[in-house]
């Protein structure tokens, strides 16, 4: 049989080991605690009292009564637990310049009456507290400023301060409500009322997720679920290894089988231009827009729409639900593809071989030594790490994309199929990572009908179908890593034997490669980063990040090789020693290989520790940054209505809504979201990492002992971000 082409990694299967009954129930319980923990803080956090319990608006030239604001609106008195320490007065005077607030945090108790002033030293700033029904405009200039209180009054009127109670304990941030410049949407501040409940309980339900989740990891197998002869935790009954895909995980869901009408539809030639199609439309449309729209980013759609809408949509539904779905709908690489195939819909086998341009492609092999995510990784860090910069500029966004169109189409005319996609695209390398906790899968329904078929049509295309684009062979996929869902392979089988299966979230456990492993660290480090500079108070990281306007290079370069140094040397490097640590407590000692059979524990190394070990920042990952992306939609979707109307900042007002005051979408109620969030990562990660320590060492206290250090370092970044979002 001629050779197969394609970029495979050998490896055992990444389907996830049948866990004993001990690990499903453990499984079930850590998570009903994430959220129990998270939502413990119910009763003692959320009471009958909003917020603040009084915000008083005091005209200019009105001498203020102190402590009288409670009696000044009628409001409620303050809640017993209020009331019995000694409330106080606060004044803060609170100075707005491009691009952040001094103080930028600042943190008064329950019950404590806030007199605040505001003061502009540059342009015009807003001002928006989060939950306590007050916002202001502060001109620069001048003592006082004007302000209201949004959910009772329409018109602004001018003031001298504003006071209010601080009520319920908890983080607030107060935002610009007017666009000031380029980084307007990031500019923000931090009022923490004490003593702050969330925080507390959501970093004491981490650590009980871990001690129960340990706790019953060390606890002996339940009576009745004793190993019988040859069986351990790591092989399937009959003493067949785990994972060595000689089972699937617990359940699958075959959709081209369920549903006939998405069977017809798949199977469809005409299927990917429908969607593609008007993807590139769009994508036109939005690289007009960004050359030569608003060059205000919350002004100008091609920002509003890449940088808010589909981040959001891509990271919390997509991917989770769809893995790699947005790479059949991506305009980027259709153009090449088209140049390269001479067609639109129909296909043409010959195109599969061509070696001049006049037939199509050349069609040359991608350089092995290029292959791999190192290339995506390091370009998908350089991205990042001009992100503030590329965000809220619509012109440099448009400039990537553009770049990114080109380069897609060099590569195509160059080598096989999507090794742009494959080897060189900055979103390939996080894609690739979590589309495996994705809830779809393309696979083979019977691994002996492909086993028996000779024609393998699925890896040399037929009349109907190309060769898969993605440089896999269809009929091996046992991960979600590299397969675009373009499903060319279901067209092509002559058996029906590939299909759609929906599936169990996070069934691919195995990371393969050092490569997949440090997308994992710059993921996790990213999403730690970007709460600094983007969500956090501090403008002077963001003054540092935005260097094109300020021009702070001394600040940008520290700002850069802080966060190169952490995501390729510190997160590894923990993780190392970790996984070093690991393998001691297992009991194999030094970094050493003793002598001893593969399936046996103790030939593994600190190498397969630290590359398999790494599948725990998947989960834990992909939830950190839903949790970090949840603000961006919530707070900023006016701006997405308002650029629908007035896509290019021309003065349109094509639906009525490019006037749309901005407001954000209950902001108060962000980290009672975000902690649930985490807690849920940190314990899929566990019950995951539970299955790869048993696949990893056979005797089941090895396996526990060996988790423990990854364990701990997963509660102590959970705690990271719980600071970053909620303390």
């Amino acid at each position: 049989m001629p050779k197969l082409l394609g970029h495979h990694r050998h490896a055992p299967s990444s389907a996830p080991s049948r866990p004993p009954s001990r690990l499903r129930f453990l499984g079930l319980g850590v998570t009903v605690t994430a959220v129990v923990c998270a939502l413990a803080a119910t009763p003692l956090v959320f009471d009958s009292r909003s917020p603040a319990t009084a915000t008083v608006l005091l005209p200019a030239g009105q001498p203020s009564a102190g402590g009288g604001a409670d009696r000044a609106s009628g409001a409620p008195p303050p809640a017993p637990e209020a009331r019995e320490a000694v409330a106080a007065d606060r004044e803060v005077e609170i100075t707005a310049r491009q691009y952040g607030y001094e103080p930028h945090r600042f943190e008064v108790d329950a019950g404590d009456t806030v007199r605040l002033r505001l003061v502009s030293l540059d342009v015009v700033h807003g001002f928006f507290l989060e939950g306590h029904d007050l916002e202001a405009e502060v001109l620069p200039g001048k003592l006082t400023f004007k302000a209201r209180r949004p959910s009772r009054e329409e018109s602004f009127r001018e003031v001298e301060e504003v006071v209010f109670t601080a009520g319920r304990p908890g983080k607030y941030r107060y935002r610009c409500s007017v666009t000031c410049g380029t980084l307007h949407p990031f500019m923000q501040g931090e009022m923490i009322v004490r003593p702050n409940l969330p925080f507390r309980l959501g970093v004491a339900g981490a650590w009980a997720i871990a001690l129960g989740f340990f706790a019953a990891l060390f606890c002996p197998v339940p009576v009745g679920r004793s190993n019988r002869p040859g069986e351990s935790p790591s092989t399937e009954p009959g003493g067949r290894p785990a994972g060595a895909g000689s089972s699937r995980p617990p359940w699958r869901l075959d959709l081209l089988r369920r549903f006939p009408w998405l069977d017809w539809l798949v199977r469809r030639r005409w299927l990917q231009l429908a969607i593609v199609g008007p993807m590139a439309v769009v994508l036109f449309f939005f690289l007009v827009a960004g050359l030569f729209g608003s060059p205000i980013g919350n002004r100008n759609i091609i920002v509003t729409i890449v940088w808010i809408f589909w981040w959001f949509l891509l990271i919390t539904l997509l991917v989770p639900f769809g893995g790699r779905a947005w790479c059949m709908a991506c305009p980027l690489p259709a153009f090449g593809e088209w140049l390269a195939r001479r067609r639109l819909i129909g296909v043409r086998p010959e195109g599969e071989d061509s070696k001049s341009l006049r037939t199509g492609s050349l069609n040359r092999r991608w350089p092995k030594r290029f292959s791999g995510l190192w290339i995506p990784n390091l370009l998908f860090l350089s991205m990042c790490s001009v992100s503030t910069i590329l965000v809220t500029r619509p012109a440099l966004t448009a400039a990537v994309l553009g770049a990114m169109l080109l380069a897609a189409v060099v590569i195509h005319v160059l080598f096989r199929r999507r090794s742009f996609c494959r080897y060189l695209c900055p979103l390939n390398a996080w894609m690739s990572l979590y589309s495996m906790t994705a809830m779809v899968e393309v696979r083979t329904r019977d691994p002996e009908v492909c086993a028996g078929c000779k024609k393998r049509s699925c890896v040399r295309g037929t009349e109907e179908a190309w060769r898969c684009p993605w440089l896999e062979i269809p009929f091996q996929l046992d991960r979600n890593n590299y397969c675009g869902l373009c499903m060319e392979c279901v067209k092509a089988c002559p058996n029906r034997n590939l299909t759609v299966n929906a599936r169990p979230f996070c069934s691919d456990v195995a990371i393969r490669g050092v490569d997949e492993a440090w997308m994992a660290f710059i993921m996790i480090t990213l999403v730690a980063a970007y709460s600094i500079t983007l969500l956090g108070p501090w403008g002077l990281v963001r003054e540092w990040a935005n260097v094109t306007e300020v021009g702070n290079w001394t600040g940008f370069a520290l700002h850069t090789a802080a966060v190169w140094l952490a995501a390729l040397v510190v997160t590894p490097g923990i993780w190392l020693l970790g996984s070093r640590l690991a393998r001691w407590l297992a009991g194999l000692g030094g970094r050493g290989t003793p002598p001893g059979d593969a399936t046996d524990g103790k030939s593994v190394t600190v190498r397969q520790i630290f590359v398999r070990y790494a599948y725990l920042l998947v989960p834990l990952g992909l939830m950190a940054w839903i949790a970090f992306s949840l603000p961006l939609i919530l707070v900023n979707y006016t701006h997405i209505t308002s650029s629908l109307s007035d896509p290019l900042g021309w003065g349109w007002n094509l639906f009525g809504t490019a006037d749309q005051h901005w407001r954000p979408l209950a902001p108060e109620w962000i980290p009672y979201i975000q902690i649930p969030l985490l807690l849920i990562g940190l314990a899929v990660s566990l019950v995951r990492g539970a299955g790869i320590a048993s696949e990893l060492f056979p005797e089941r206290s090895a396996a526990a002992r060996s988790l423990i250090p990854h364990g701990v370092v997963c509660v102590a970044i959970t705690v990271v971000l719980l600071r970053l979002f909620v303390g």
